[in-house]
Parts: C-alpha cells; structure tokens; sequence
C-alpha cells in the first residue's frame, strides 16, 4: 500500500497559513509516495469567505509538481463545501479546473457553521446534532455527483458542547448505511480522516464504515491528515493506513484528473 496524504490545506486555503512547499518536505521526510492538495472552496460559509485562486494555485502547484518530480507525486485537489442552494454553481467550479482529486464535505447546515462555539449545538441534543448532520450529508451525496470521495463523515464529532463528542454508529447505523451505499453506487470513494484518530471511539467508527462500505460494494478508499499545518500527527496516520489494511483493502485509490488511476 502506497504511503499517501490525500487531504491537506495550505495559504491556498482561508484558513491555514501554510507553505504548500514546507507540505512537500514534510511528507518527504516521512517517505510518503504521494500527496494532495485539497484546498477549500465554500460557496457560503459563516464569517469567513472561503474563496480560491484557482488560476495562482495552479500555477505554483504545477511548479512545485516540475521541482519535486521523482521525489513525490504531488496531485492538485479541491475539497469543495457541498450545498444543495448552489448546486449549479458548485458544479460549474469543479467543472471549470482539471482538479486531480475532489473531495466532497459538509461543513455549514442552514448558514450555521457546524464547528465550536457557533448556534447550530444550540438547544439541540447531541443526538438531535449529530442526526441533522448526518441527514445533511445524506441528501448531499443523493444530489451532487461532482466529487470523488466524501470527506469526514464524522466532522460533527470534532464540535458540539458535549462531555462524549463521538457519534453513536449504533444508533445511527440505517442512515449511515445509506449514505454508503449511495457512495459505492455512485462509484464515489470513502475517506478516511485521520484527525480524531488518537481517540479509540474514532478507530472503532471508522472501523464501522469501512466494514459496512465494503459490504456495500464500496471499491476505493481514500486517506487524509486534513492537516492545516505541514508537521501532523503521523502515529494516528499509521494508525489509519493500518487499519484499512486490517479491513481488507490492499491499496489506497489514487487520483488523475479525477479518475482512479490504480484500481479497476
């Protein structure tokens, strides 16, 4: 299995602050096969304008690709915030670029952020939160097929005022399943986000939809650090990259102007 980061953030991105470059020789010290850049676009997102240059990313990007070449494969990615109200809009931005890899993830739910601190936690249940998430989610892989894998289906697990902050896969398990069942018949890849990794309860839920993907027909897996910072946390990778190996997936899926380029 090819050693990969095929979800990480740079200046690119409103929220880092990171040398795309000072990335590269991070997971060159750390002997990665390949990385990925997966930068944010929003069409709307609560008091910050995730916007993106394509054209100035592309162009460095396409640069470092000329300085590293035979070091590390560096693919050009997108992470874009899925959002029923801009669907044409959403399509036509993904549409307009020769992105390798695009990863598709729900960050806000009726313009409230679903992060630390905000209103959508308000008066609601950890239940109740988590449930409209998944809900979310459900419908945006139903209607958008302009991505290639789902990013951090447990995003709602990082937030929310709550002394156990995990989602409850047991209680959830029929929803879940189908948002992975549209994801493998849709040919589209599940990601494995390593961000809460160091947590046992994350293990054990990933361990759950890689399971139930598969069972599904799900085919490809996709890893990522989510990382906004070039230094990460490599023993949760390794713990990742382990566990989906354990789940009985041989290779990660790799991406070329978004199409797999290693797994039939």
């Amino acid at each position: 299995m090819k050693k990969v980061d095929y979800h990480l953030h740079s200046y690119f991105s409103a929220d880092s602050q990171e040398n795309p470059r000072t990335h590269i020789l991070e997971a060159l010290k750390y002997g990665l096969d390949e990385i990925c850049f997966t930068e944010h676009r929003d069409f709307y997102f609560p008091d910050m304008a995730f916007d993106l240059d394509v054209p100035a990313y592309f162009q460095e990007l396409s640069a470092l690709q000329a300085e590293f070449s035979g070091q590390i494969m560096v693919k050009i990615g997108l992470e874009i915030g899925l959002d029923l109200r801009f669907k044409q809009e959403i399509e036509d931005f993904v549409s307009n670029s020769a992105y390798d890899f695009v990863i598709g993830s729900v960050h806000e739910i009726n313009d409230i952020e679903v992060y630390d601190d905000t209103s959508y936690y308000t008066n609601k249940s950890k239940k109740q939160a988590h449930l409209e998430y998944l809900e979310a989610v459900l419908a945006c892989v139903q209607n958008f097929d302009c991505f290639n894998a789902l990013g951090h289906l447990d995003y709602v697990a990082r937030y929310g005022p709550y002394a156990d902050k995990f989602i409850q896969f047991d209680e959830f398990s029929e929803l879940i399943h189908q948002i992975l069942q549209v994801l493998s018949d849709k040919n589209k890849a599940l990601e494995v986000n390593t961000r809460l990794f160091q947590y046992p309860e994350t293990q054990k839920f990933y361990q759950f939809l890689i399971e139930t993907y598969k069972n599904c027909g799900g085919k490809w897996i996709t890893l990522g650090t989510d990382s906004h910072l070039a230094k990460r946390d490599w023993i949760s990778w390794t713990l990742a990259q382990n566990l989906i190996k354990s789940s009985g997936f041989t290779e990660l899926a790799l991406f070329s102007k978004m199409q797999v380029e290693n797994i039939l």
